[in-house]
């Protein structure tokens, strides 16, 4: 691959000279994406700052990513502006439009067949199928219709995934 096939990306990079207070930058000719596939380029690489968690988050092609120093990478969900974070130990994925949860090694742990979930607070994900993300007037999107529910971390439903988002049991 050639330096002028790569796109813009973001990270934070390590602290060095020219970097003494690392904080997000976007760079150019950095990275790619395309079909389930993501390229960083070798100077870019040797820039990325893993944490004590063997992470960093990157950002390309539309698509934020946890990126491990082995070139391992999981897409994750946008959340507050930025990459989904860990809660209670798992992130969420997104794959054939339905989400799944990932552990620090990127080891599938839960693949419910929802079309959305959130992140588990207490053992339990708020979770829907039928409810679809729907623009705002503020830029951001909002999640419409459906049946909503609750599972715990063993994928079972704790609270049945059949009220309406307005009539259900609150946990």
């Amino acid at each position: 691959m050639q330096a002028e096939d790569f796109g813009t990306c973001g990270y934070i990079p390590k602290k060095t000279e020219q970097y003494q207070y690392p904080e997000w930058e976007v760079f150019d000719s950095c990275a790619s994406y395309a079909a389930g596939v993501l390229r960083i380029s070798q100077e870019h690489r040797e820039r990325l700052h893993f944490g004590t968690e063997d992470l960093e988050v990157f950002f390309t092609s539309g698509q934020y990513f946890y990126v491990k120093p082995d070139g391992r990478f999981l897409p994750v969900m946008f959340y507050d502006n930025g990459a989904d974070y860990f809660r209670e130990g798992l992130i969420r994925s997104q794959k054939n439009g339905k989400i799944e949860f990932y552990n620090k090694h990127f080891e599938l742990v839960l693949s419910p067949d929802y079309d959305w979930a959130w992140p588990f607070h207490d053992g339990l994900a708020l979770v829907c199928n039928g409810c679809v993300l729907t623009p705002m007037e503020d830029g951001h999107q909002a999640l419409e219709s459906g049946l909503w529910g609750y599972i715990n971390k063993k994928g079972e439903e704790v609270v049945p995934v059949k009220y309406k988002s307005s009539d259900l049991p609150r946990q």
